[in-house]
Order: C-alpha cells, then sequence, then structure tokens
C-alpha cells in the first residue's frame, strides 16, 4: 500500500536538464562545445553535497576566467534552466489528495531557495535536499534518511527519478520505483501500480 510518492527534481517534477544549461554557458563562454546526453556532462558531486559555492562551481566546471557580467549571465541562466509545466502541477496537486508527497534530490542552494519562492515546493509535506544533508543519490544514506523523515516503511513508498543509477539504492531497501522517462508514461506506470489521480 502506497503511501508516499517521492519525486526527484530536475528531470522529473520539473522540465530541464543540465545539459541545455552547458550548451547555454558555453555560447556566453565562446566555448566552441555541444553536448548531447546527460553522461557527457559530469558534475561536480561537491555541489550537491553543498561543499563549493555556486560561483566557485562555474569557475571550476568550465575551467575558464569568468567575469562579472558573464556570472550574471550564467547564474541567470542556472536558475532558468528547470521550469514546472502546467501539466506535472496539475499531476501533483491531484495526488496530494491521496498521498504525502516529498521531494528527494541532488541539490543546490541556489535553485532550491528560488523554487522555494515560487513556491514550486510548497506541494510537498518533506524536502529532503542533498546540499543541506551533505550526502547525495544514490549514497544510501540519503534514502534512509528519507524513510526516517517520512516515518513509513520503505514499501510503502514510491520513488519517480530519470536516473536508474538513483532508484537502484531505494529498490534495495524495499521502496518501489519508476524510471521516469515522459510524462505520459509516468501516467501510464501509475496506473498499473493502482496509483489514484
Amino acid at each position: 500500500m502506497i503511501k508516499v510518492i517521492i519525486f526527484d527534481v530536475g528531470g522529473v517534477y520539473l522540465d530541464g536538464s543540465f545539459v541545455n544549461f552547458v550548451n547555454k554557458v558555453n555560447k556566453v563562454l565562446n566555448i566552441n562545445k555541444n553536448f548531447h546526453t546527460n553522461q557527457e556532462v559530469i558534475v561536480d558531486i561537491r555541489l550537491a553535497k553543498g561543499e563549493i559555492p555556486i560561483k566557485e562551481f562555474f569557475k571550476k566546471y568550465f575551467k575558464k576566467k569568468i567575469n562579472r557580467k558573464q556570472m550574471r549571465k550564467i547564474i541567470k541562466i542556472w536558475t532558468n534552466t528547470w521550469k514546472l509545466s502546467t501539466e506535472m502541477k496539475k499531476l501533483v496537486k491531484k495526488l496530494k489528495k491521496n498521498y504525502r508527497l516529498a521531494i528527494l534530490s541532488n541539490s543546490d542552494s541556489l535553485n532550491s531557495q528560488n523554487y522555494e519562492k515560487k513556491g514550486w515546493y510548497k506541494y510537498f509535506d518533506v524536502l529532503i535536499l542533498s546540499h543541506k544533508l551533505g550526502v547525495r543519490k544514490p549514497q544510501k544514506k540519503i534514502y534512509d534518511i528519507a524513510i526516517k523523515k517520512l516515518n513509513v516503511k520503505p514499501k510503502e513508498c514510491l520513488f519517480i527519478d530519470n536516473q536508474e543509477e538513483c532508484l537502484k539504492p531505494a529498490r534495495k531497501i524495499g521502496m518501489k520505483t519508476v524510471l521516469f522517462k515522459s510524462k505520459l508514461q509516468l501516467k501510464k506506470e501509475l496506473r498499473k501500480l493502482r496509483i489514484k489521480f
């Protein structure tokens, strides 16, 4: 019996991708490279653990001197890379009528504050954000923290993520999981699991 539905943020709850961000910034910094898949762009894990300030992360990631004007542009791109679609907002609101909802995400302080301000987190009862905890997916510890905070058994949770490697530890501890590919596919999977929405 599912009591809690847990969402990843980037690429699941919110549309957008790190690849798009990198490609846009490459243009700002005159870097002649274009990426196509998430596998090509490895994110510094220290960002998700809250161990490195965002501006420092950008400098290290792009390995270039970044002037103030460029930095302002990069921050603007970063905070506008992920968006909440009307379709996902409707789905979450419907799910909230029958289930507790949670976020479990590799996060950073800048975008988390941004999403909070925009009211995108208001539908969720519990937020498990890596930058605040110093642990990230797929480390087992973050899933254990989620279970503890939610005060439920793993088998009472459904976790939705767009990365298989982040679903494995969830399954290992007993959560039900869905690999997110599209909103249409997600709805089909939810129906299969007899989730009401």
